[in-house]
Parts: structure tokens; C-alpha cells; sequence
């Protein structure tokens, strides 16, 4: 049996379809947004986002799927003038607070966090699935841009900001990076790097890069990996190739610099999000963690080369952890 068709098995076998695909996320999702339309005492839109929206999701190891929504709210602007604090042209705090209030008893644990406000639901006592809820108000002068509601309950607002956010244009960005069987090999790229992410770093903390970070490193550095025949001029698609390629740009972009607490040179990459807030997406890991992201993304990539040569698939199941097909 091919590589490619133990590829496609495997991706089969991890692959979590769109909102407009899965009925049982939609009606997760539309409970919290009948709990925001009852509750709200101002009108919203709203937005999917994350991987459900890009339609990169995977199946989570831990069975905790993690739902993300853009909550954008009517009649609430902010002022664009680079001379104003945006910090104190709305209290934050309030504004964010009334979709807290909105949806704080529809289950037993709802969390304000800096970058959202998080819904959770448990089954048996363990949390079976989390809905991130991104509070969001629209630029005065150009309501197409968004700010999103950053800080938390007890901060002081000083340190609280509204974050310019382009998510959607990321969104946009990623539909139109490929088309056809090209954007499905890009979005089956992006769920391979994910699995390996999660079988091969802890989930808590920011030890982990985040699936955010591996999906704009495969924005940057993906190309189709395919051929043509000559006769038939039947498409053959390689997502061994296309998947080596992007781990290889990544670890490519990382470069050496002086960790004065080991003292000693780590290896450190910095990548920017390509849209508003144009923030570094591996900004969070500290030195010794992007060091140890880089060596394990060198075993990564040297197990697919392995398997490359060899065509064996034993080398992808420890790439990509046991349930990896390898007949």
C-alpha cells in the first residue's frame, strides 16, 4: 500500500469537518448564541472562526473540542483617531462584562480570560468541550475593522486594550491560498502538523506551539506537492513531500541567539501573524522552549525523510503517533 494512501487513512481518521458539516458542533454552538440573543441587552453579529471556520480542525486527543466564535457587538463603536487611548474610550471591562453576565449561568464553569470568555462543558465531571467567546467592537470610521476586547475581570483597565483583530482576513486569506484539490492537500498539511503537535508536546502550558502558529507557518512556506501524468494526465498528490517541505521551512526560519539564564545559544524563531494584530505566534514560548521545539521539529523531519526513503510507514507512526495506519 502507498504512503500517500496511509496518508489519506490517517487523515480520514483525525479530521474535524466544518460547522456547515457537523451538525453536532452547530447545535453546541447555537445554544451558546440563543443563551447571548435572550440575554444581551444590545444587538450582535457574529462570526465562526478558528480551525472550524478554516476547516483545519482535528479530532482532540483528550475529546475536549475547543469551539471559537467572534462576537461583534452593534451600537458599540470605538473611536480610530491615533491621538485617543482606546483603552478608555470604552470601559472594557463593562463591555465585555455584559456578555459575561449573558452567558456566566448556562453552565457550571464559564471563565473571563484575557482574550475571551470561555464556556465550558463537562460530562461526568471532565470538560467534553470549551466554546471561546472573542468580544469584539466595530472601528467608528470603518466599520469593517474590528477590535478585540482584551484583559481580564480584575486587571486594572489601564493594562486592559482593544486589540486591532484581522482574524477574519486571516480567514479569507486562507481560503484563497489554494483552490481545489490544492487547498485540500494545504488543509490536510495543516491537520498532520497538528496531530504531530499534539502527540508529541504537552497540552498545558506554552510549551506547545499552538495550532494558530503551525497553520500561519504552513500560510507562509506551503506549496502543492503533486505530479501529472504524462498520458493520462491524471493528479497525483504527494503529502509526504508537501508536509516535509513545510517542517522544513519552519525550522528553517529559526535562528540562534544567547540564552543568558543556561548561558548558552538556544535556538529561537520568531513568525508574525500576517494580519492585524501582526503579533509573533510563537511570542509566548520562552527560549528554552523554542529550543525545545526546534529538536523536536528535527526529529520530526527526519523521520518523514526517513520514511521517504525508505517507504516505510513504521517512521510516520512515530511521527504521528500510533494511530497512523501502516498497512
Amino acid at each position: 500500500m502507498s504512503l500517500q494512501s496511509l496518508f489519506m487513512r490517517f487523515h480520514e481518521a483525525i479530521q474535524l469537518k466544518r460547522f456547515n458539516e457537523n451538525a453536532e458542533l452547530r447545535e453546541k454552538r447555537d445554544r451558546i448564541l440563543k443563551r447571548l440573543r435572550d440575554n444581551l441587552s444590545v444587538s450582535f453579529d457574529w462570526f465562526n472562526q478558528g480551525s472550524y471556520a478554516m476547516g483545519t480542525g482535528i479530532k482532540p486527543l483528550d475529546d475536549d473540542y475547543d469551539i471559537d466564535i467572534g462576537i461583534i457587538l452593534n451600537n458599540v463603536t470605538l473611536s480610530s483617531s491615533p491621538y485617543r487611548d482606546r483603552s478608555r474610550d470604552i470601559d472594557l471591562k463593562t463591555i465585555k462584562g455584559w456578555v459575561f453576565t449573558a452567558v456566566e449561568p448556562h453552565t457550571s464553569q464559564v471563565e473571563w480570560r484575557r482574550p475571551c470568555i470561555t464556556v465550558y462543558y463537562k460530562e461526568a465531571g471532565e470538560v467534553i468541550y470549551h466554546v471561546d467567546l472573542a468580544v469584539m467592537v466595530r472601528d467608528a470610521q470603518n466599520p469593517e475593522q474590528l477590535y478585540l476586547a482584551v484583559g481580564k475581570q480584575y486587571e486594572s483597565l489601564d493594562t486592559c486594550k482593544w486589540q486591532l483583530d484581522d482574524r477574519k482576513g486571516f480567514m479569507d486569506a486562507i481560503e484563497r491560498k489554494c483552490e481545489g484539490e490544492d487547498g485540500a492537500q494545504f488543509r490536510r498539511v495543516i491537520r498532520y502538523l497538528k496531530r504531530w503537535k499534539d502527540e508529541n508536546f504537552p497540552k498545558n502550558g506554552h510549551a506547545a506551539p499552538t495550532g494558530l502558529s503551525l497553520t500561519v507557518a504552513a500560510y507562509y512556506s506551503f506549496s502543492p506537492s503533486r505530479t501529472t501524468d504524462y498520458f493520462s494526465g491524471r493528479v497525483s498528490y504527494d503529502d509526504l513531500s508537501a508536509t516535509l517541505a513545510v517542517a522544513k521551512g519552519l525550522r528553517g526560519r529559526f535562528t540562534q541567539t544567547w540564552n543568558t539564564s543556561s548561558g548558552s545559544l538556544v535556538h529561537t524563531v520568531n513568525l508574525a501573524f500576517p494580519f492585524a494584530p501582526g503579533d509573533d505566534v510563537f511570542g509566548k514560548m520562552t527560549q528554552q522552549q523554542q529550543e525545545e521545539f526546534y529538536q523536536r521539529l528535527g526529529q520530526f523531519i527526519s523521520n518523514l525523510e526517513q520514511a521517504q526513503t525508505t517507504g516505510n510507514a513504521a517512521y510516520l507512526r512515530r511521527a504521528f503517533g500510533d494511530r497512523f495506519p501502516v498497512d
